[in-house]
């Protein structure tokens, strides 16, 4: 009888055993999990610094099989990222804004587009375009991505990342 009351205990020990260590297991996969889909998060870029972003969008480019070059933080004529895949060089004036993007960020694209000899320019931002700052890029060839483009962006990357 005490023979079966020890091999039941030894049993029952060995499952809790099993069990915490699953228990762990699932616990850092959940973990592992949320912490990917955070990096991901529009949300977590909503409250990043501006060099920070511009450090994000440096690591997403180079994920999408872009070389990236990224300017110096002040005084780097109106283009942030230089990104460079087909031959073709295109410069990323990047706005961590919460509010609409006017026509100065869309000015700044354009001049740095001649001043670093660049095929294509565009303006990144976090939030949206006013209707001057559209009408004006328009105008002069610049590419406008707002928070709709960058969320497919941040899909995209996202989808690389899991590779």
């Amino acid at each position: 009888m005490i023979n079966i009351l020890t091999n039941t205990a030894f049993i029952l020990g060995g499952i809790t055993v099993v069990g915490a260590f699953l228990l762990i297991v699932g616990a850092l996969v959940l973990i592992r999990f949320i912490i990917f889909n955070v990096k991901w998060s529009i949300n977590r870029i909503d409250k990043m610094k501006g060099s920070e972003f511009e450090t994000f969008m440096k690591e997403v480019y180079v994920l999408l099989g872009y070389s990236v070059e990224q300017t110096k933080i002040s005084g780097d004529q109106g283009i942030d990222l230089i990104v460079k895949r087909f031959f073709k060089k295109t410069g990323i004036q990047l706005k961590r804004y919460s509010q609409k993007v006017g026509n100065s960020a869309v000015q700044e694209a354009a001049a740095g587009k001649k001043y670093y000899k660049l095929d294509k320019v565009c303006v990144l931002t976090t939030s949206y375009f006013t209707q001057s700052a559209k009408d004006l890029a328009k105008a002069n060839g610049v590419e406008l991505l707002d928070r709709d483009d960058l969320q497919k962006l941040l899909e995209k990357a996202k989808k690389k990342d899991k590779k």
